[in-house]
């Protein structure tokens, strides 16, 4: 019983440091991988950008936002949760924001735009408090249907 609940560890698709930090959360068959990010508010939305951290490659960065964007564009949800809390679902549904990612040749960049009854004052919001809950050490991680792809850090 013991090793049949050990295999899946072992067959990872991506090979990741164990991570410390205390994050013993219980995951999926994929590892997340982690990011340092920094939010900013723009004139056109809430501007998140997600460098690679210990053991992510731009590479991995790359297929990530090719996937989020596939996801997205097939009606998965892609969103954030702080401390297992969804702060802000990205999809086409009222008081969630449109999100669009893209790669840059430091790292990934995603936009978050009004939609729907959220406006720009409650993205300010968002993204003030996503900055103060990782200056604090909170990660961030970024879900894809019930999926986490990405821890994120300060």
């Amino acid at each position: 019983m013991n090793t049949a609940m050990k295999m899946p560890m072992m067959n990872m698709p991506m090979q990741m440091p164990a991570m410390g930090m205390g994050m013993g959360m219980p995951m999926a068959s994929m590892m997340p991988m982690m990011c340092q990010m920094s939010c900013s508010m723009t004139d056109k939305g809430m501007l998140c950008m997600m460098l690679p951290a210990e053991g992510t490659s731009m590479e991995m960065m790359r297929s990530m936002c090719m996937m989020m964007n596939e996801m997205m564009a097939n009606g998965t949800p892609c969103g954030m949760m702080c401390n297992g809390m969804p702060m802000m679902s990205c999809c086409g549904m009222p008081m969630m924001p449109m999100m669009q990612c893209e790669m840059t040749a430091k790292g990934m960049m995603m936009m978050m735009m009004p939609n729907g009854m959220m406006g720009m004052d409650m993205l300010k919001c968002c993204c003030d408090m996503m900055n103060r809950m990782m200056a604090c050490g909170m990660p961030m991680t970024m879900m894809c249907g019930s999926m986490p792809c990405m821890v994120c850090m300060h």
